[in-house]
C-alpha cells in the first residue's frame, strides 16, 4: 500500500527505509549533541587565538579535520542506507588532518588549499544529504550549512596566499556553523521518529 500526496509519492520501501532511519536517527542524538558543542568550543577557540602562525593552524585544523571524520565514520557504522558516503567523508577529513600532522613543514599555500577542498567535501556531502533527506525537519540547515562550506572552500583554494589571520577567522566560522547545525540537528533527532509519523500523516 503507498501513501499519495498531490506531487509525492511515498512508496512501502520508502516508509520501511524513513522508519529505519530515523530510528538511528533518534538513537544516536546525544552524539550529534556532543559533537556540536565541542566543534563550537572549538570554533570560538580559533577565533580568539592570538598566536597565529602556519604550525598552529596546521594542528589545529589538522585535529578539527580527524575528529570530524572519526565522528563520520562512527555514525556511518549506524546508518540504514549509503553508509559509503559517510565512510568516504570521514576518511576524505582525517587524510587531510594526517596529512597536516605528518608533514607539519607544508608551506601555508598548500594548507590553505588543503582546507579549502576539506571544506568542499563537506559542503557537496551536506548539500546532497540535506536534500536526500528533506522529509527531516530543519533539514534546510544542512543545505545552509553545505553552501557556506563551498563558499569557504572556494575561497581557501582560489586565494591561498591570504593572510594567517584570514584562514584561522574561516575555520573558526566552519567549526561554529558546523557546530551549531549539529546541535539544532541533535534536538530534531531526538524526536525524529514523531517528525516522521507527521510527515506520513501529511502524504495520506
Amino acid at each position: 500500500m503507498t501513501s499519495v500526496h498531490a506531487e509525492y509519492v511515498l512508496t512501502d520501501d520508502d516508509i520501511a527505509l524513513g522508519d529505519v532511519v530515523t530510528e538511528q536517527l533518534q538513537k544516536m542524538w546525544g552524539w550529534y549533541l556532543a559533537w556540536g558543542i565541542l566543534a563550537m568550543i572549538f570554533g570560538f577557540f580559533v577565533i580568539s587565538y592570538r598566536h597565529a602562525s602556519v604550525f598552529a593552524i596546521i594542528y589545529l585544523a589538522s585535529g578539527f579535520f580527524i575528529a570530524g571524520g572519526l565522528f563520520e565514520i562512527v555514525g556511518a557504522s549506524r546508518m540504514a542506507r549509503q553508509r559509503w558516503l559517510h565512510l568516504v567523508f570521514g576518511l576524505v577529513w582525517i587524510g587531510v588532518g594526517i596529512v597536516g600532522f605528518v608533514w607539519p613543514h607544508i608551506t601555508i599555500f598548500i594548507v590553505a588549499v588543503l582546507i579549502g577542498w576539506a571544506f568542499l567535501v563537506l559542503g557537496i556531502f551536506d548539500i546532497v544529504d540535506s536534500i536526500r533527506n528533506h522529509f527531516m525537519p530543519y533539514w534546510w540547515m544542512y543545505l545552509i550549512r553545505g553552501i557556506v562550506a563551498v563558499a569557504l572552500g572556494f575561497l581557501c583554494i582560489r586565494h591561498p596566499g591570504a593572510p594567517l589571520t584570514a584562514l584561522v577567522v574561516l575555520i573558526g566560522i566552519l567549526a561554529i556553523v558546523f557546530g551549531a547545525v549539529e546541535i539544532v540537528g541533535a534536538f530534531s533527532a531526538r524526536h525524529a521518529k514523531r517528525h516522521w509519523e507527521a510527515y506520513k500523516a501529511r502524504l495520506r
